[in-house]
């Protein structure tokens, strides 16, 4: 199995709700406190070593169906991860270590080894860095943020060290509206995947994805964000994504990320 496959499967149990972190944060970084906040997301963007502690919560209609945890460490030359998913009281327990371009997975007892055969793993790493660093490049999506993001940034409220937005219907940009629902759509395509992959880890993965409904004519309902900055620390940052759909028998669904 090919080393990116492996990994977005590895990850593919919190997939939904990265995925609309991270649209929600490339569209919303703009308004009062922007300055702030965005020195903080480039600055972790740019940190080579790092302890990551996430909690995540997905609920249908009000009812949680899906919750957990994952702790993430990474340095220039390794990156290790633990994950805990917990689905109708039970809990599954994935966890990761990745070192020379070698990636090795466990699945609660079971262990699942790749190495990476499409790329160079040093090479990645510099190409990241390279663009990261290029002034030229970050004034760009600066520049394109601001535009996409227009009047929102009359929403962000700073006290003190917290930076929060609150949107909701007509307030959201149609741009990140787009953004969150190509994100959800894209949980359906690695489903799919999963599933012509084969395997017990991509069965066990299949499961999880599946606990979330796949949904048609998706809207997003409200957008809140609240992170804490501490100089050019993000120390704490924290989304509440609700969106909604149709099922494939038409049921209505609210989906809370």
């Amino acid at each position: 199995m090919k080393k990116r496959r492996f990994k977005a499967i590895a990850a593919s149990a919190v997939a939904g709700c990265l995925l609309l972190s991270v649209s929600v944060t490339a569209f919303a970084t703009s308004g009062s406190g922007y300055e702030s906040y965005k020195d903080a997301v480039k600055s972790t963007m740019l940190t080579e070593n790092a302890t990551v502690d996430a909690q995540f919560e997905v609920k249908d209609n009000g009812a949680i169906i899906l919750s957990g945890n994952s702790i993430q460490k990474f340095d220039k030359e390794s990156s290790s991860s633990k994950s805990n998913i917990n689905i109708d009281g039970t809990t599954k327990t994935y966890e990761t270590s990745e070192a020379g371009g070698s990636l090795i997975v466990k699945a609660d007892d079971a262990y699942y080894s790749a190495v990476d055969d499409e790329k160079d793993e040093e090479s990645n790493k510099n190409e990241e860095k390279d663009l990261l660093a290029n002034s030229s490049t970050v004034k760009l999506a600066e520049m394109l943020t601001d535009t996409i993001v227009g009047d929102v940034r009359n929403q962000f409220v700073t006290d003190g060290q917290n930076i929060s937005v609150n949107l909701e219907g007509a307030q959201i940009p149609e741009l990140a509206r787009l953004a969150v629902s190509a994100a959800a759509e894209n949980i359906d395509k690695v489903d799919k995947n999963i599933s012509n992959e084969g395997g017990n880890l991509d069965e066990s993965m299949i499961s999880i994805m599946n606990t979330v409904p796949k949904l048609t004519n998706i809207d997003v309902k409200s957008i809140l964000m609240n992170a804490t900055v501490d100089g050019n620390t993000l120390k704490n940052n924290e989304f509440t994504i609700v969106i909604t759909g149709n099922d494939v028998d038409g049921v209505s669904h609210e989906l809370s990320f």
